[in-house]
């Protein structure tokens, strides 16, 4: 078996400013991830990640600015896909995107998807954007990852990602240093889940001098 790493980090739209740049570095020479994950990234500027294959899916689109979801691999990126929520979200009128992609990690097939969760709607609508997900991976039996904030924020949200999981035959990774996860209340927002591969261990890192969440990293074998 051989090893590689997920890093996985809602970026809170600072992926452009000096001091992110300074901290990416940082975890990018510490714990040199073979695959990064970022929710909340601005779109543009993909100049921090060289070295890294990319893909993107955005959910915002202003006049200069583009907001979503990005993956960068060192593997090559042989599939992609994605899903925006059919719903928007209350109040801020936005709907969210998830991106799947597909790798060739040593001999394996791997499927990787960077999920930004539906916030701010009932847990009907929740449940309803998350099962379009299981529809488009039940069938799926090689390397799979689901890594991202789930904003779940409530013990049914919770309840729900444990059913979902089970339903696909996936795990949800205990994570070291959970108390750096960011949480509303005492419910962890970020999750990361995983099947047919090996977890040696996933910790979160204090990365709160740029967002309001916490990066987390993730050891697997294959």
């Amino acid at each position: 078996m051989k090893p590689f790493s997920v890093l996985v980090w809602n970026v809170h739209k600072e992926n452009t400013t000096k001091e992110f740049e300074n901290t990416l570095q940082s975890l990018l020479e510490n714990y040199n991830p073979d695959i990064v994950l970022f929710q909340e990234a601005v779109l543009q500027d993909h100049n921090n990640l060289k070295g890294y294959a990319k893909e993107h899916s955005d959910n915002i689109k202003l006049p200069h600015k583009t907001f979503g979801v990005l993956s960068a691999s060192k593997f090559d990126i042989i599939e992609k896909d994605d899903i925006t929520t059919t719903y928007k979200e209350f109040f801020v009128a936005t709907k969210k995107t998830l991106l799947i992609t597909t790798h060739k990690i040593f001999d394996k097939t791997v499927t990787v998807v960077n999920i930004h969760a539906i916030n701010f709607v009932p847990q009907k609508l929740f449940e309803k954007e998350l099962n379009r997900l299981y529809e488009k991976l039940k069938y799926i039996d090689t390397p799979l990852i689901i890594a991202g904030d789930f904003n779940t924020w409530s013990k049914k949200r919770l309840s729900f990602l444990n059913d979902f999981a089970k339903h696909l035959g996936m795990n949800l990774a205990e994570i070291k240093d959970a108390h750096n996860i960011k949480c509303f209340g005492n419910k962890p927002l970020d999750h990361i889940l995983y099947k047919n591969v090996t977890l040696k261990e996933a910790f979160a890192i204090d990365t709160k001098n740029v967002s309001d969440h916490n990066a987390i990293l993730a050891l697997f074998m294959i």
